[in-house]
């Protein structure tokens, strides 16, 4: 766990000093560099894992992990470099790059939720465990997250003038198909986690031979 660790601290370190770099890009060439907000959120989004972690909530490696590669793909490629709107976009003007970055948002709520969940089931005094809670809470933070990824972009364009609403093309349906691809994504998530705790649950009661 000490080598993921060491990898955790250098992506954060690298994704922080590309949006410094962008930041300065900005200040040197703002006709060229646009997006100066993205920068500084790029500059310490990194650092969010080590802000649960003075709130005592310490988030596994491997979910830090996840955490900071998906920074990787959708801050630093997709927003502040424009793949959103260069990467895998068709004719018609569809991004496949934007819809893959929600659909993997999914499954990293999911996973983050999970987290989350086990923690205070462990704190709380009911040790009861009640699935279709759990199926709930993590759909749930899924829905949370999309629908307050897309309040962000809507209130980015209309406070700040910003475009990101517009990076490949605009509209309502893209809006939603970014939510339902967050969804699915979830979905996903939750189904694999279900998956693995049958498993654990009949290796740890095997039937018995008669």
């Amino acid at each position: 766990m000490n080598k993921l660790a060491n990898l955790n601290r250098g992506l954060q370190i690298l994704i922080s000093f590309s949006g410094a770099l962008m930041l300065v890009g900005w200040l040197v060439q703002p006709e060229v560099w646009v997006k100066p907000l993205s920068y500084l959120a790029t500059i310490f989004l990194p650092f969010v894992p080590d802000f649960f972690r003075l709130r005592k909530f310490e988030a596994s490696t491997p979910l830090i992990l996840a955490y900071e590669v998906f920074l990787i793909v959708a801050m630093v490629l997709g927003i502040d470099l424009n793949w959103y709107s260069e990467v895998l976009v068709t004719a018609s003007n569809d991004s496949y790059y934007d819809k893959i970055v929600h659909f993997s948002s999914g499954i990293l709520v999911v996973a983050a939720g999970q987290e989350f969940f086990e923690l205070f089931r462990r704190q709380s005094s009911s040790k009861k465990d009640i699935l279709w809670f759990q199926i709930l809470f993590l759909v749930s933070a899924v829905a949370l997250v999309a629908v307050g990824w897309e309040c962000y972009e809507f209130l980015y364009d209309e406070v700040f003038g910003g475009h990101m609403q517009e990076l490949v093309k605009s509209g309502v349906s893209d809006t939603m198909w970014d939510m339902i691809a967050s969804l699915m994504g979830g979905f996903l998530g939750v189904f694999c986690i279900l998956y693995l705790r049958a498993c654990q649950t009949k290796s740890r009661n095997p039937a018995k031979k008669s």
